[in-house]
C-alpha cells in the first residue's frame, strides 16, 4: 500500500510542472471562407400559377369573342378527327418538344389578358390536368374546360 502511495507521489511533481508551464501561443486566426464564384446567375424563383376549372357555358362565351388561347391536349389523331374551332394541338406526348413555342404564346396571351384554356377528351382524361399542373409550376395560370371535348360535342357545338 505504501509502495503504491509512493508511486503516486512521484507523479505529482510532473503534473504540477505541466500545469505551471507557460500557456501555448495561440495560432493566428484563419481567414474567412469565401464562397466559390457562381458561373452563371441563378434564375429567379417562379411563383406557381393557378389551375382553375371552366364550365362549358363560360368557355362558350369566351370562345364567341375569340378571346381564349385554347389548347387541345388529346393525342394528335383525335385532333385531326375534330376539335374546337381555333384550338391548337398540343398533345401531352409532345409537351416537351413544343414547350418553348407554346410558352411564348401563353406569355403573350396572358399579357394581353387572354385566358389560356386546355381541354382533353372527357372528364376521365388526365392529360389536360397533367399539362395544366406543369404549366402552373412554370408560373402560368390556366383553366381546364370541364368535361373536355365530349361536352362540347354533346352540346352540338361546331367542330373543325
Amino acid at each position: 500500500m505504501i509502495g503504491r502511495l509512493c508511486r503516486w507521489l512521484a507523479l505529482v511533481p510532473g503534473f504540477v510542472a505541466l500545469s505551471c508551464s507557460t500557456p501555448p501561443v495561440a495560432a493566428p486566426p484563419l481567414p474567412p471562407i469565401k464562397p466559390p464564384p457562381v458561373s452563371k446567375p441563378l434564375p429567379p424563383a417562379v411563383a406557381p400559377g393557378v389551375v382553375s376549372r371552366m364550365p362549358l357555358a363560360d368557355f362558350f362565351q369566351l370562345h364567341q369573342t375569340g378571346n381564349p388561347l385554347t389548347y387541345d391536349v388529346r393525342p394528335g389523331i383525335y385532333y385531326r378527327f375534330g376539335h374546337i374551332p381555333g384550338a391548337l394541338s398540343w398533345p401531352k406526348r409532345g409537351y416537351e418538344a413544343q414547350l418553348a413555342v407554346r410558352e411564348a404564346e401563353i406569355r403573350a396571351a396572358l399579357a394581353a389578358k387572354r385566358p389560356v384554356v386546355l381541354y382533353c377528351t372527357d372528364p376521365a382524361c388526365p392529360d389536360s390536368n397533367t399539362i395544366a399542373q406543369h404549366l402552373a409550376a412554370r408560373g402560368h395560370s390556366v383553366a381546364i374546360l370541364e368535361g373536355g371535348y365530349e361536352v362540347w360535342k354533346a352540346a352540338e357545338l361546331p367542330s373543325e
